[in-house]
């Protein structure tokens, strides 16, 4: 894989046309280089490479999605954020060009303005309301990006184009998904015979047991970001988003596989009463806008459960064998929470918050009011 560097991300916007004065490295980019642009004239752009993540160099193909199994391109994601800003309403990236060089084909993008979720919460002094202000306001914006419906599940391609076509049951499209999975698990020996033949049941039994709940007429395939954190999305200094970015796995998809990220990812950045709340915040905030999938019965409950036990085993597979001195142990520990979900069938969001808070350093609870 060739890394690019800033000096050759500079030549490469140089040739392109652009007036590159200064350019900066953004480290969190994982399926990305990513640089900030600064222009003679002082505005700025970002910059984007593809690059294949860390953690799953010689796993796969270095042009699909690693949690979809869909065909990448800076196309599909230039689509992707016209057809979001104009169909759901909410702010992405203008596209000002997608460019060849010697280095590979990059994408030039809008600078959004905000901060990254992640560091509000660290400017705002780890402070409780503002937490759930900012999880109200998400609430509002999914509700519009709900709102755009497609006809079947799947990748969503260039024109909306569903990959693969015609599948109106979920549990088909995600046994696929899983089957990937579990393929790269074997791949890097992360389970026994015996453990492989108890996952492998386990998810079998659910895609089936699931199979009513997950008809299109039921679970309506809706417009899912699918990879929504606190470093994906920009927000203002009142907490409300500002920019979305981070879309090039945009799924047809039922709304409980956005609503496990959201518990898997942003309502644990504390405690368990702050993680209630700030769902309540977000359901809030999402009905009041007008969401039409607020999850009300068991059996929604249970949905999105499942769907957060397919990711731990996406990213125990993910962070197997990863060494990086931060997330050395992650592998195990996404390991071990998949099977306590297997023999439990309940989730515990807040174990996988704390391994967040690892890396993120967070307080467990917040510093004030």
């Amino acid at each position: 894989m060739t890394v690019i560097t800033a000096s050759y991300a500079q030549k490469a916007l140089i040739e392109a046309g652009y007036p590159v004065k200064e350019l900066h490295t953004i480290e969190e980019g994982s399926n990305h280089f990513v640089f900030i642009v600064v222009l003679h004239d002082t505005s700025r752009l970002i910059c984007k490479f593809a690059k294949v993540r860390k953690t799953e160099q010689n796993i796969g193909s270095a042009n699909r999605d690693t949690l979809f199994g869909g065909l990448l391109s800076l196309e599909r994601e230039a689509y992707l954020f016209s057809m979001i800003r104009d169909k759901a309403e909410v702010p992405t990236p203008k596209v000002y060009g997608i460019h060849r060089s010697e280095y590979g084909t990059f994408i030039v993008l809008e600078y959004m303005t905000g901060i990254s979720q992640k560091e509000y919460m660290k400017q705002s002094g780890y402070s409780k309301q503002a937490f759930l202000n900012s999880m109200e306001y998400l609430g509002r914006d999914f509700a519009k990006i709900q709102q755009v419906t497609f006809p079947s599940f799947g990748n969503i391609m260039e024109n909306s184009i569903i990959d693969p076509s015609g599948l109106t049951n979920f549990s088909d499209r995600f046994r696929f998904v899983i089957q990937m999975r579990l393929d790269r698990c074997i791949q890097k020996h992360m389970f026994s015979e015996k453990e492989i033949s108890i996952v492998s049941r386990f998810f079998k039994e659910k895609l089936d047991q699931f199979r009513p709940h997950f008809e299109a007429s039921i679970s309506i395939p809706v417009l899912n970001f699918t990879d929504m954190h606190a470093e994906n999305f920009y927000v203002d200094h009142f907490g409300k988003p500002s920019g979305y970015f981070d879309l090039e796995s945009a799924q047809a998809a039922p709304a409980a596989l956005e609503f496990y990220g959201f518990r898997f990812f942003l309502f644990n950045f504390y405690d368990e009463e702050c993680f209630k709340a700030a769902e309540g915040a977000f359901f809030r905030g999402y009905q009041a806008a007008g969401g039409l999938y607020t999850p009300t019965t068991e059996e929604d409950g249970k949905a999105i459960d499942f769907l957060a036990g397919c990711r731990l085993l996406e990213l125990a597979q993910s962070y197997w064998g990863y060494k990086d001195g931060v997330r050395d142990l992650w592998g195990e520990k996404m390991k071990n929470l998949l099977f306590a979900y297997i023999e439990t069938e309940k989730i515990d969001y807040m174990s996988i918050g704390d391994i967040w808070r690892e890396r993120d350093h967070q307080p467990p609870y917040p510093l004030t009011e």
